[in-house]
């Protein structure tokens, strides 16, 4: 499990604001690698993104407010049973599950899944 910090950006719930956000991470090549959009969170969007002090710029830049978070990202195979392992590891050890979200690319084989736990720094030296 991997250490990783996110963006929790707060943006108005209507049409064109997450294009707006995309759209302009993509002008200066910042790589979206995970997202997280709802309406009921208060922040409203999570990502993930890359390089990270660039996607801050872009958020600058637009002056739309956002925070950051530290989380962790677990790369897991594509089979069943895998995101089972990963959660038991950190229930084991009473680290709390907060929030998660994933996706996975067709044919690679591996998800990425991300995660805000109780305990960040216990969570990411979990192997």
């Amino acid at each position: 499990m991997a250490k990783i910090t996110q963006l929790m950006i707060q943006v108005a719930n209507k049409p064109g604001s997450l294009a707006q956000i995309c759209s302009e991470l993509a002008k200066v090549a910042v790589n979206i690698t995970a997202i997280m959009a709802s309406r009921d969170e208060a922040e409203g969007i999570r990502i993930v993104a890359t390089p990270h002090a660039a996607a801050k710029k872009v958020l600058d830049g637009l002056r739309i407010p956002y925070r950051e978070e530290d989380a962790i990202a677990v790369r897991l195979s594509d089979r069943p049973g895998a995101l089972g392992k990963a959660t038991r590891k950190l229930a084991d050890k009473g680290i709390n599950i907060h929030y998660a979200y994933g996706s996975i690319v067709k044919g690679e084989g591996r998800a990425l899944i991300i995660m805000g736990v109780s305990d960040v720094n216990k969570a990411a030296d979990l192997v």
